[in-house]
Protein backbone atom coordinates (compact mmCIF):
# COMPACT_ATOMS: atom_id res chain seq x y z
CA UNK A 1 0.00 0.00 0.00
CA UNK A 2 0.97 3.49 -0.89
CA UNK A 3 1.49 6.37 2.05
CA UNK A 4 -1.10 7.89 3.07
CA UNK A 5 -1.04 11.83 1.44
CA UNK A 6 -1.06 14.55 3.99
CA UNK A 7 -2.40 17.87 3.92
CA UNK A 8 -0.98 20.58 5.26
CA UNK A 9 -1.29 21.56 8.99
CA UNK A 10 -3.93 23.30 9.65
CA UNK A 11 -5.66 22.66 5.99
CA UNK A 12 -9.28 23.65 6.13
CA UNK A 13 -12.06 21.19 5.82
CA UNK A 14 -15.63 22.05 4.98
CA UNK A 15 -18.90 23.14 3.14
CA UNK A 16 -20.42 26.00 1.25
CA UNK A 17 -24.18 27.13 1.27
CA UNK A 18 -25.84 30.47 0.15
CA UNK A 19 -28.13 31.60 2.74
CA UNK A 20 -31.20 31.45 0.21
CA UNK A 21 -30.75 28.36 -0.57
CA UNK A 22 -31.03 26.64 2.35
CA UNK A 23 -32.56 28.76 4.89
CA UNK A 24 -35.90 29.41 3.97
CA UNK A 25 -38.73 31.91 4.76
CA UNK A 26 -37.33 34.81 2.45
CA UNK A 27 -39.61 36.93 0.23
CA UNK A 28 -38.06 40.21 0.11
CA UNK A 29 -35.45 39.65 -2.43
CA UNK A 30 -35.19 38.96 -6.31
CA UNK A 31 -34.73 35.52 -6.19
CA UNK A 32 -38.34 34.89 -4.40
CA UNK A 33 -39.47 37.34 -6.76
CA UNK A 34 -37.73 35.13 -9.71
CA UNK A 35 -39.36 32.15 -8.41
CA UNK A 36 -43.18 33.72 -7.92
CA UNK A 37 -42.51 34.48 -12.04
CA UNK A 38 -42.05 30.94 -12.61
CA UNK A 39 -37.90 31.55 -13.07
CA UNK A 40 -37.44 27.79 -12.01
CA UNK A 41 -37.46 24.98 -13.99
CA UNK A 42 -39.23 22.19 -11.38
CA UNK A 43 -41.63 24.65 -10.47
CA UNK A 44 -39.95 24.88 -6.85
CA UNK A 45 -39.65 27.61 -4.24
CA UNK A 46 -37.32 28.18 -1.45
CA UNK A 47 -39.78 29.35 0.64
CA UNK A 48 -38.98 26.44 3.17
CA UNK A 49 -35.45 25.70 1.60
CA UNK A 50 -33.91 23.39 4.04
CA UNK A 51 -35.55 25.18 6.54
CA UNK A 52 -31.74 25.89 7.73
CA UNK A 53 -32.77 29.39 9.64
CA UNK A 54 -34.54 27.58 12.12
CA UNK A 55 -31.93 23.83 12.05
CA UNK A 56 -29.09 25.69 12.16
CA UNK A 57 -27.98 24.46 15.73
CA UNK A 58 -28.54 20.79 14.55
CA UNK A 59 -26.98 21.07 11.12
CA UNK A 60 -23.74 22.68 12.80
CA UNK A 61 -23.90 19.41 15.05
CA UNK A 62 -24.26 17.30 12.21
CA UNK A 63 -20.96 19.25 10.27
CA UNK A 64 -18.99 18.93 13.72
CA UNK A 65 -19.53 14.90 13.90
CA UNK A 66 -18.54 15.14 10.53
CA UNK A 67 -15.10 17.00 10.90
CA UNK A 68 -15.47 19.52 9.25
CA UNK A 69 -13.33 22.53 10.85
CA UNK A 70 -14.58 25.50 8.89
CA UNK A 71 -17.48 26.53 7.36
CA UNK A 72 -18.74 29.26 4.37
CA UNK A 73 -21.88 30.72 4.94
CA UNK A 74 -23.70 33.85 3.20
CA UNK A 75 -25.21 36.70 4.99
CA UNK A 76 -28.79 37.39 3.56
CA UNK A 77 -28.76 41.15 3.08
CA UNK A 78 -32.63 41.57 2.45
CA UNK A 79 -32.98 40.26 5.67
CA UNK A 80 -30.42 42.55 7.60
CA UNK A 81 -31.57 45.53 5.29
CA UNK A 82 -35.53 45.46 4.57
CA UNK A 83 -35.09 48.39 3.12
CA UNK A 84 -32.72 51.36 2.80
CA UNK A 85 -30.77 52.57 5.44
CA UNK A 86 -32.84 50.69 7.85
CA UNK A 87 -31.32 47.49 9.37
CA UNK A 88 -32.86 44.52 11.17
CA UNK A 89 -31.25 44.13 14.62
CA UNK A 90 -33.22 40.86 15.71
CA UNK A 91 -31.64 39.99 12.28
CA UNK A 92 -28.26 40.62 13.25
CA UNK A 93 -28.92 39.25 16.58
CA UNK A 94 -29.81 35.87 14.40
CA UNK A 95 -26.75 36.23 12.28
CA UNK A 96 -24.67 36.69 15.44
CA UNK A 97 -25.88 33.30 16.93
CA UNK A 98 -25.45 31.48 13.91
CA UNK A 99 -21.82 32.41 13.79
CA UNK A 100 -21.24 32.28 17.50
CA UNK A 101 -22.58 28.69 17.05
CA UNK A 102 -20.24 27.77 14.03
CA UNK A 103 -17.45 28.55 16.37
CA UNK A 104 -18.50 26.98 19.34
CA UNK A 105 -18.62 23.73 17.41
CA UNK A 106 -15.17 24.10 16.51
CA UNK A 107 -15.72 25.77 13.06
CA UNK A 108 -14.19 28.39 11.67
CA UNK A 109 -16.67 31.25 9.60
CA UNK A 110 -15.76 32.45 5.97
CA UNK A 111 -18.80 34.69 5.79
CA UNK A 112 -20.03 35.69 1.82
CA UNK A 113 -21.77 39.29 1.65
CA UNK A 114 -23.52 38.70 -1.24
CA UNK A 115 -24.33 35.60 -3.30
CA UNK A 116 -26.66 36.23 -5.66
CA UNK A 117 -29.44 37.73 -3.80
CA UNK A 118 -30.16 41.52 -3.20
CA UNK A 119 -32.89 43.31 -1.89
CA UNK A 120 -36.11 44.24 -4.14
CA UNK A 121 -35.66 48.09 -3.25
CA UNK A 122 -32.28 47.93 -4.63
CA UNK A 123 -33.27 45.86 -7.29
CA UNK A 124 -36.34 48.30 -8.39
CA UNK A 125 -33.86 50.79 -8.30
CA UNK A 126 -32.09 49.02 -11.16
CA UNK A 127 -29.97 46.35 -9.08
CA UNK A 128 -26.31 45.67 -10.28
CA UNK A 129 -26.93 47.23 -13.26
CA UNK A 130 -27.85 50.78 -11.98
CA UNK A 131 -25.70 53.41 -11.07
CA UNK A 132 -24.88 53.70 -7.81
CA UNK A 133 -25.14 49.66 -7.09
CA UNK A 134 -21.61 50.12 -5.31
CA UNK A 135 -22.44 52.94 -2.71
CA UNK A 136 -25.88 51.13 -1.79
CA UNK A 137 -24.12 47.82 -1.19
CA UNK A 138 -21.65 49.83 1.12
CA UNK A 139 -23.69 50.38 4.00
CA UNK A 140 -24.79 46.61 4.66
CA UNK A 141 -20.99 45.75 4.51
CA UNK A 142 -20.34 48.12 7.23
CA UNK A 143 -23.36 47.18 9.41
CA UNK A 144 -22.16 43.58 9.29
CA UNK A 145 -18.60 43.94 9.92
CA UNK A 146 -19.32 46.60 12.75
CA UNK A 147 -21.92 43.61 14.42
CA UNK A 148 -20.85 40.56 13.42
CA UNK A 149 -16.54 40.85 12.45
CA UNK A 150 -15.32 39.82 15.85
CA UNK A 151 -17.08 36.30 15.02
CA UNK A 152 -15.55 36.13 11.47
CA UNK A 153 -12.75 34.25 10.24
CA UNK A 154 -12.63 35.45 6.39
CA UNK A 155 -14.48 37.33 4.14
CA UNK A 156 -15.51 36.89 0.99
CA UNK A 157 -16.87 39.71 -0.35
CA UNK A 158 -18.90 38.81 -3.23
CA UNK A 159 -19.30 34.90 -4.75
CA UNK A 160 -18.39 34.37 -8.26
CA UNK A 161 -19.10 37.88 -10.21
CA UNK A 162 -18.72 36.68 -13.56
CA UNK A 163 -21.21 33.86 -13.17
CA UNK A 164 -23.85 36.22 -11.96
CA UNK A 165 -23.45 38.69 -15.07
CA UNK A 166 -23.55 36.44 -17.53
CA UNK A 167 -26.43 34.66 -15.75
CA UNK A 168 -28.17 37.18 -15.44
CA UNK A 169 -28.07 39.72 -18.54
CA UNK A 170 -26.75 37.26 -20.79
CA UNK A 171 -28.30 34.03 -20.46
CA UNK A 172 -31.42 35.13 -19.01
CA UNK A 173 -31.41 31.96 -16.20
CA UNK A 174 -31.21 34.26 -12.99
CA UNK A 175 -33.15 37.19 -12.24
CA UNK A 176 -33.57 40.23 -14.14
CA UNK A 177 -33.63 37.42 -17.00
CA UNK A 178 -32.35 39.85 -19.53
CA UNK A 179 -30.99 38.30 -22.42
CA UNK A 180 -27.83 39.05 -24.81
CA UNK A 181 -27.73 42.43 -22.90
CA UNK A 182 -24.05 43.03 -23.06
CA UNK A 183 -24.79 46.80 -22.10
CA UNK A 184 -25.84 45.79 -19.12
CA UNK A 185 -23.52 42.74 -18.49
CA UNK A 186 -20.74 45.37 -18.65
CA UNK A 187 -22.23 47.41 -16.25
CA UNK A 188 -23.11 44.67 -13.47
CA UNK A 189 -19.26 43.47 -13.71
CA UNK A 190 -17.99 47.56 -13.41
CA UNK A 191 -20.65 47.42 -10.73
CA UNK A 192 -19.30 44.87 -8.64
CA UNK A 193 -15.56 45.21 -9.09
CA UNK A 194 -16.51 48.78 -7.25
CA UNK A 195 -18.20 47.37 -4.51
CA UNK A 196 -15.65 44.39 -3.34
CA UNK A 197 -13.05 47.17 -3.69
CA UNK A 198 -14.90 49.26 -1.45
CA UNK A 199 -15.62 46.45 0.78
CA UNK A 200 -12.30 45.46 1.03
CA UNK A 201 -11.09 48.91 1.99
CA UNK A 202 -13.99 49.06 4.55
CA UNK A 203 -13.25 45.65 5.75
CA UNK A 204 -9.68 45.83 6.14
CA UNK A 205 -10.28 48.85 8.66
CA UNK A 206 -12.67 47.63 10.75
CA UNK A 207 -11.57 43.78 10.77
CA UNK A 208 -8.16 43.82 10.24
CA UNK A 209 -7.61 40.33 11.62
CA UNK A 210 -9.63 38.75 8.94
CA UNK A 211 -8.00 37.63 5.62
CA UNK A 212 -10.40 39.37 2.51
CA UNK A 213 -10.99 37.82 -0.73
CA UNK A 214 -13.80 36.93 -3.64
CA UNK A 215 -15.38 33.64 -4.88
CA UNK A 216 -14.16 33.36 -8.51
CA UNK A 217 -15.95 30.83 -11.25
CA UNK A 218 -12.82 29.37 -13.06
CA UNK A 219 -14.59 27.38 -16.26
CA UNK A 220 -12.24 25.89 -17.96
CA UNK A 221 -12.09 26.71 -21.87
CA UNK A 222 -9.44 24.60 -23.91
CA UNK A 223 -8.89 24.64 -27.56
CA UNK A 224 -10.78 21.54 -29.33
CA UNK A 225 -7.49 20.95 -31.24
CA UNK A 226 -4.34 22.59 -29.86
CA UNK A 227 -2.57 22.99 -33.04
CA UNK A 228 -5.62 25.00 -35.08
CA UNK A 229 -4.78 28.75 -34.38
CA UNK A 230 -8.70 29.35 -35.01
CA UNK A 231 -9.37 27.08 -32.09
CA UNK A 232 -6.81 28.52 -29.58
CA UNK A 233 -8.16 31.87 -30.56
CA UNK A 234 -11.57 30.77 -29.77
CA UNK A 235 -10.57 29.63 -25.72
CA UNK A 236 -8.58 32.55 -25.67
CA UNK A 237 -11.39 34.80 -26.25
CA UNK A 238 -13.63 32.84 -24.12
CA UNK A 239 -12.19 32.96 -21.23
CA UNK A 240 -11.31 36.87 -21.75
CA UNK A 241 -14.84 37.51 -21.68
CA UNK A 242 -15.33 35.25 -18.82
CA UNK A 243 -12.23 35.73 -16.63
CA UNK A 244 -12.20 39.68 -16.57
CA UNK A 245 -14.28 42.82 -15.56
CA UNK A 246 -13.83 46.49 -16.86
CA UNK A 247 -11.04 47.90 -14.50
CA UNK A 248 -9.51 51.31 -14.15
CA UNK A 249 -10.41 53.98 -16.91
CA UNK A 250 -12.25 50.72 -18.63
CA UNK A 251 -9.42 48.39 -18.76
CA UNK A 252 -10.20 45.47 -18.60
CA UNK A 253 -8.98 43.02 -15.65
CA UNK A 254 -8.52 39.73 -14.33
CA UNK A 255 -10.97 39.11 -11.57
CA UNK A 256 -8.09 36.96 -9.28
CA UNK A 257 -6.01 40.35 -9.87
CA UNK A 258 -8.75 42.52 -7.48
CA UNK A 259 -7.75 43.42 -4.14
CA UNK A 260 -7.44 40.30 -1.76
CA UNK A 261 -5.81 38.68 0.95
CA UNK A 262 -6.53 35.06 -0.64
CA UNK A 263 -7.99 33.77 -3.55
CA UNK A 264 -10.92 31.86 -3.60
CA UNK A 265 -11.24 29.18 -6.83
CA UNK A 266 -14.98 27.64 -7.05
CA UNK A 267 -14.31 25.33 -10.10
CA UNK A 268 -16.25 22.40 -11.18
CA UNK A 269 -15.57 21.66 -15.01
CA UNK A 270 -14.78 23.32 -18.57
CA UNK A 271 -15.59 22.61 -22.02
CA UNK A 272 -13.72 22.24 -25.66
CA UNK A 273 -13.65 25.86 -27.63
CA UNK A 274 -13.59 25.24 -31.51
CA UNK A 275 -14.00 28.21 -34.24
CA UNK A 276 -17.07 28.09 -36.09
CA UNK A 277 -18.02 30.82 -38.97
CA UNK A 278 -22.08 29.77 -38.35
CA UNK A 279 -21.97 31.26 -34.64
CA UNK A 280 -21.49 35.34 -35.03
CA UNK A 281 -23.60 35.47 -32.01
CA UNK A 282 -21.46 33.20 -29.67
CA UNK A 283 -18.33 35.30 -31.19
CA UNK A 284 -17.81 32.05 -33.53
CA UNK A 285 -16.93 29.71 -30.71
CA UNK A 286 -18.75 26.74 -30.39
CA UNK A 287 -18.55 25.30 -26.57
CA UNK A 288 -18.99 21.10 -26.27
CA UNK A 289 -17.43 18.85 -23.47
CA UNK A 290 -14.79 16.14 -24.25
CA UNK A 291 -16.11 13.38 -25.83
CA UNK A 292 -16.03 10.09 -24.18
CA UNK A 293 -15.77 11.80 -20.55
CA UNK A 294 -18.96 11.13 -18.02
CA UNK A 295 -20.88 14.14 -17.02
CA UNK A 296 -22.58 15.26 -13.46
CA UNK A 297 -26.74 15.37 -13.41
CA UNK A 298 -25.41 19.00 -15.20
CA UNK A 299 -24.51 17.63 -18.17
CA UNK A 300 -20.80 18.97 -16.83
CA UNK A 301 -18.13 16.71 -18.08
CA UNK A 302 -16.20 15.08 -14.61
CA UNK A 303 -12.34 15.87 -15.57
CA UNK A 304 -10.65 16.40 -11.89
CA UNK A 305 -7.44 16.45 -13.82
CA UNK A 306 -8.46 20.15 -14.26
CA UNK A 307 -8.69 21.19 -10.77
CA UNK A 308 -4.79 21.06 -10.85
CA UNK A 309 -4.42 22.89 -14.25
CA UNK A 310 -6.37 26.19 -12.97
CA UNK A 311 -4.60 26.14 -9.13
CA UNK A 312 -1.49 25.91 -11.32
CA UNK A 313 -2.86 29.29 -13.07
CA UNK A 314 -3.06 31.15 -9.49
CA UNK A 315 0.17 30.33 -8.23
CA UNK A 316 1.74 33.10 -10.29
CA UNK A 317 -0.54 35.71 -8.11
CA UNK A 318 1.29 34.86 -5.29
CA UNK A 319 -1.66 34.63 -2.66
CA UNK A 320 -3.05 31.51 -0.59
CA UNK A 321 -6.01 29.90 -1.93
CA UNK A 322 -9.01 28.15 -0.69
CA UNK A 323 -11.15 26.13 -2.87
CA UNK A 324 -14.20 27.73 -1.93
CA UNK A 325 -16.16 25.91 -4.29
CA UNK A 326 -16.16 22.03 -5.32
CA UNK A 327 -19.00 19.32 -5.60
CA UNK A 328 -20.63 17.04 -8.34
CA UNK A 329 -24.07 17.27 -9.63
CA UNK A 330 -25.18 13.29 -9.25
CA UNK A 331 -27.37 10.81 -7.44
CA UNK A 332 -24.85 8.72 -8.10
CA UNK A 333 -22.84 8.78 -4.38
CA UNK A 334 -20.76 6.45 -5.87
CA UNK A 335 -19.81 8.56 -8.16
CA UNK A 336 -19.74 11.58 -5.79
CA UNK A 337 -16.87 9.69 -3.73
CA UNK A 338 -14.65 8.54 -6.72
CA UNK A 339 -14.69 12.54 -7.67
CA UNK A 340 -13.73 13.17 -4.04
CA UNK A 341 -10.69 11.25 -3.96
CA UNK A 342 -9.69 12.08 -7.42
CA UNK A 343 -10.33 15.62 -6.91
CA UNK A 344 -8.59 15.81 -3.62
CA UNK A 345 -5.81 13.78 -5.09
CA UNK A 346 -5.13 16.71 -7.79
CA UNK A 347 -5.64 19.64 -5.23
CA UNK A 348 -2.82 17.00 -3.08
CA UNK A 349 -0.47 17.01 -6.19
CA UNK A 350 -0.85 20.87 -6.90
CA UNK A 351 -0.02 21.69 -3.33
CA UNK A 352 3.31 19.34 -2.99
CA UNK A 353 4.38 18.82 -6.52
CA UNK A 354 3.33 22.51 -7.71
CA UNK A 355 3.85 24.39 -5.03
CA UNK A 356 0.62 25.89 -5.02
CA UNK A 357 -0.41 27.74 -1.89
CA UNK A 358 -4.00 26.24 -1.07
CA UNK A 359 -4.96 26.56 2.29
CA UNK A 360 -8.88 24.53 2.32
CA UNK A 361 -11.35 23.03 0.38
CA UNK A 362 -15.18 23.87 0.84
CA UNK A 363 -17.43 21.54 -0.86
CA UNK A 364 -20.76 22.65 -2.69
CA UNK A 365 -22.71 21.71 -0.54
CA UNK A 366 -22.83 20.34 2.98
CA UNK A 367 -26.63 19.49 2.29
CA UNK A 368 -29.23 18.82 -0.39
CA UNK A 369 -30.57 22.36 -1.33
CA UNK A 370 -32.06 24.67 -3.90
CA UNK A 371 -30.30 24.88 -6.99
CA UNK A 372 -31.11 28.28 -7.97
CA UNK A 373 -32.76 27.85 -11.32
CA UNK A 374 -33.05 24.29 -11.15
CA UNK A 375 -35.17 24.15 -8.03
CA UNK A 376 -33.98 20.81 -6.25
CA UNK A 377 -33.26 18.37 -9.40
CA UNK A 378 -29.74 18.85 -8.58
CA UNK A 379 -27.97 17.05 -5.63
CA UNK A 380 -24.46 18.03 -4.61
CA UNK A 381 -24.66 17.51 -0.71
CA UNK A 382 -22.60 15.40 1.02
CA UNK A 383 -26.64 15.13 3.11
CA UNK A 384 -29.72 13.97 2.15
CA UNK A 385 -32.59 16.25 3.30
CA UNK A 386 -36.09 14.47 2.73
CA UNK A 387 -38.29 16.99 1.19
CA UNK A 388 -41.19 15.82 2.54
CA UNK A 389 -39.82 15.99 6.35
CA UNK A 390 -36.48 17.61 6.20
CA UNK A 391 -34.97 14.83 7.92
CA UNK A 392 -31.41 14.94 7.06
CA UNK A 393 -29.20 11.82 6.43
CA UNK A 394 -25.54 11.58 5.84
CA UNK A 395 -24.63 10.01 2.65
CA UNK A 396 -21.65 7.67 2.24
CA UNK A 397 -19.49 10.39 0.70
CA UNK A 398 -19.98 12.36 3.64
CA UNK A 399 -18.51 9.93 5.75
CA UNK A 400 -15.38 9.40 3.10
CA UNK A 401 -14.98 13.33 3.49
CA UNK A 402 -15.05 12.95 7.55
CA UNK A 403 -11.92 10.68 7.25
CA UNK A 404 -10.29 12.75 5.13
CA UNK A 405 -11.06 15.72 7.24
CA UNK A 406 -10.30 13.86 10.32
CA UNK A 407 -6.86 12.21 9.05
CA UNK A 408 -6.00 15.75 7.03
CA UNK A 409 -4.71 12.99 4.44
CA UNK A 410 -6.31 10.88 1.53
CA UNK A 411 -6.30 7.07 1.84
CA UNK A 412 -3.43 5.00 0.61
CA UNK A 413 -4.10 3.11 -2.22
CA UNK A 414 -2.91 0.09 -3.85
CA UNK A 415 0.06 0.92 -6.37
Amino acid sequence: MAPERSFPDGFLWGAATAAHQVEGGLSNNDWWRFEQEGGIRDGGSAAVACDHYNRYREDFRDLRRLRHNCHRLSIEWSRVEPSPGEFDDRELRHYRDVLSELREQGMAPMVTLHHFTSPLWFTDRGGWAAGGAADAFLPFVRRVAAELGDLVAMWCTINEPNVYAVQGWLLGEFPPARRADLRGWHRVLGNLRQAHEAAYRELKVTTPHAPVGLAFNQWLLLPAHPRKRRDRAAARTGRLLADTWPGRGGRLEKITEASADYIGLNHYSGQLAAFDPTRPGELFIRRFNPPGIPTSDFDWAIVPGWMRQVLDELKPRGLPVYITESGLATTDDELRQRFLLDVLEQVWLAITEDGVDVRGYFHWTSMDNFEWAQGYAMKFGLIEVDRATLARRPKPSAQLFARIAQSNSLPGRSD
